[in-house]
């Protein structure tokens, strides 16, 4: 009995602290905080307007291909009539020296690069010439050759027949004798001939080996030179392009190494409009569509350009896609960072339908295909999100129509919708 009242004391105690704990439990993980909105009424007649900030067209970091220290940076006259060093807002010519590093280091290997090759040049000309005289002891030997074995073949004749003739006992001996000297010299001289042939070939392929090396250090130093040009070349900072410089990185007497950037340049004869547009309009543009901006800088003036390019994909945080117009510049009103305002077509059969804003749309898991918002309504003193299936319409700036699934009144979610669960409280923030 005693034991029995024992459990049920142990039991009594674990029921309580389980309860305490996940009362602390709960205390911890608070309902995820959510922003919303009052869905309203869209008046009609309005369009989709956006606001879309000017870039330049091409901008480059103009960057030295050589190190060396700042000699000079390109003198501009200013408004109060003196030279100045060239500045950000400075329009600059393609082709124009910005600056320069210092340029003797680079002369002195130029220069010393020339003499090398001069040298090489010169040594080639020189073993050519051995070249030349060793063709011709070539030529020589073997025409020297090819008449003592003529020789040889007259005396071999004349001895075969001075043989025959002293077998008959029709010649004397001293005239055998004579023609047997005569073949015997007539070989020898083949033979040496021979041998000098062999020799010249073996000095002219001596004297072609050395003409290919002495090619082989005049290529080299040639190659050695045309970089030494570049180097020296390469030490005047040039403008790519005519540009408004942005920004300058240097000072006369800077220390910069390869790669150093010191002016950023930018092409300002056209500039890029970049808006963002949520997915349900962007599927409603198209490369080459005319837009209209204007801008508050530049009151009453209306600037046309196309549509030149539409991100693939959109921003993974916003779901939002880049869209790109083409604005011509040529007076030069448009700058960098101005932001304009542009409206994309009229908005159809819009009326009074209820409008939520862009952020509260999302694509519920269980159907990919569809479109839904959270909706957020009292229960037992709790804010409760509902997902609700709905019906997109048309956009209306950064709202949209819904056709059906959401009333006038109801309140959706607009941020915080990731951490939601269906059914599940919410804690509304402002």
């Amino acid at each position: 009995m005693q034991s029995t009242v024992w459990l049920a004391v142990v039991l009594l105690i674990w029921a309580s602290a389980q309860q305490v704990g996940a009362q602390e439990g709960s205390a911890q993980k608070p309902p995820p905080a959510v922003s919303v909105h009052t869905i309203g009424p869209a008046a009609a007649g309005h369009g989709a307007r956006y606001s879309a900030e000017l870039q330049p067209f091409k901008q480059v970091d103009a960057a030295f291909k050589v190190g060396g220290y700042i000699q000079e940076i390109l003198q501009v006259r200013g408004t109060d009539g003196q030279h100045r060093h060239v500045q950000g807002g400075d329009r600059v010519v393609k082709g124009t020296v910005l600056a320069r590093v210092r340029e003797v280091d680079y002369i002195v290997k130029r220069d010393e690069a020339r003499a090398q090759l001069a040298e090489a040049q010169a040594a080639r000309a020189q073993v050519k010439a051995q070249l030349a005289e060793a063709q011709a002891a070539r030529a020589h030997a073997a025409a020297q050759l090819a008449a003592d074995q003529a020789a040889f073949e007259k005396a071999r004749f004349d001895f075969e027949r001075a043989r025959n003739l002293f077998a008959t006992q029709s010649l004397t001996k001293a005239d055998y004798d004579t023609a047997k000297a005569n073949v015997d010299g007539a070989q020898a001289r083949v033979e040496a001939a021979r041998a000098q042939q062999a020799q010249a070939q073996a000095n002219e392929a001596v004297v072609k080996a050395q003409s290919l090396a002495i090619q082989a250090k005049v290529e080299g130093a040639r190659a050695q030179l045309e970089e030494a040009e570049i180097a020296l070349r390469d030490s005047a900072l040039k403008a790519p392009f005519d540009a408004v410089v942005v920004k300058r990185s240097i000072e006369v007497g800077t220390l910069v190494g390869a790669g150093t950037v010191a002016f950023t340049l930018a092409d300002t004869a056209a500039l890029k409009a970049v808006f963002g547009v949520p997915a349900l309009l962007v599927t409603r543009l198209q490369v080459g569509r005319p837009l209209t901006l204007s801008f508050e800088a530049l009151p009453g003036a209306e600037f046309h350009g196309p549509i030149t390019r539409i991100d693939p994909a959109a921003d993974t945080k916003s779901r939002i896609f880049d869209v790109e117009v083409t604005l011509p510049n040529p007076q030069d009103q448009l700058k960098i960072g101005f932001i304009g305002a542009l409206e994309i077509g009229e908005e159809r059969g819009t009326g009074a339908l209820p409008v939520v804003p862009l952020t509260a749309i999302l694509r519920p898991k269980e159907d990919p295909t569809s479109y839904a918002v959270f909706v957020v309504h009292e229960q037992d003193g709790k804010h409760v999100a509902r997902l609700r299936k709905v019906k997109p319409g048309d956009t209306v700036g950064n709202m949209i129509a819904i056709v059906d699934g959401v009333q006038p009144g109801e309140r959706v979610i607009t941020s915080g919708a990731a951490q939601v669960v269906d059914g599940a409280p919410v804690q509304i923030i402002p």
